[in-house]
């Protein structure tokens, strides 16, 4: 099962690592500024900076890490005893990954006097581990990386045009919001036909179910070199 060897194997080059460290610093202080006259011009700014550019970015360079080819999961299945430990250690990794990034941006919010939109932007956690995990098993890396940000940044944008809309959305629009765009779906509650806690649960319940899709998914995939 999980071991601390197979945890270090995929953050070894996650923390520290400048490019992280970049990343977080500019989200922080994006998040900052877009948020501090948010109560005269709204939250554009932050949806569009944070939600739409940043946190996926940052989704991506953590992903980067539990993507892997084919041949490199074999190498790592016989170094770890078991796909098992490779899709522990990926989740851990990429959880760990997760919680650094949209803390410091949930923090932000919280002292800037937003609380839910705190919790808004630590439901990217679940979700963002979900999308990997899918994506993990069933595409190669590059495939991987592309879906990954069509799915947190493309789609989000998407959906904020729709948010913008006078009329109200119907259920599934109402899901689809929560789980990839949870920050706009907080923001435009008012116009969704699920209530925040009612969507926030969904979209627990809903990640948790797809990774254990991943990880039986990924027990039972037959690897070969490509």
């Amino acid at each position: 099962m999980l071991t601390q060897k197979a945890v270090k194997w995929y953050t070894k080059n996650l923390f520290p690592h400048p490019a992280t460290e970049i990343l977080l610093g500019l989200m922080i202080l994006s998040a900052w500024y877009s948020l501090k006259d948010a109560q005269k011009l709204g939250f554009y700014e932050f949806i569009i900076i944070v939600e739409a550019v940043l946190l996926p970015v940052y989704g991506i360079l953590v992903a980067t890490h539990v993507f892997r080819s084919q041949r490199v999961t074999l190498f790592e299945i016989t170094l770890f005893n078991g796909p098992e430990s490779v899709f522990l250690g990926r989740l851990t990794s990429a959880l760990l990954g997760l919680i650094v990034g949209a803390f410091c941006v949930a923090f932000i919010a919280y002292i800037q006097g937003y609380p839910k939109l705190a919790g808004s932007i630590l439901l990217k956690i679940p979700t963002y581990l979900a999308i990997m995990m899918i994506l993990m098993v069933w595409l190669d890396p590059i495939g991987s990386v592309i879906s990954f940000y069509i799915l947190t940044s493309a789609v989000p944008m998407g959906l904020y045009v729709l948010l913008t809309k006078p009329y109200p959305l119907n259920t599934a629009i109402s899901l689809l919001s929560y789980f990839l765009a949870p920050i706009e779906a907080t923001v435009n509650a008012r116009k969704l036909s699920l209530s925040v806690s009612a969507g926030y649960t969904v979209t627990l319940i809903f990640s948790v179910l797809i990774i254990l899709l991943a990880y039986i998914s990924f027990k039972k995939k037959d690897f070969e070199p490509q």
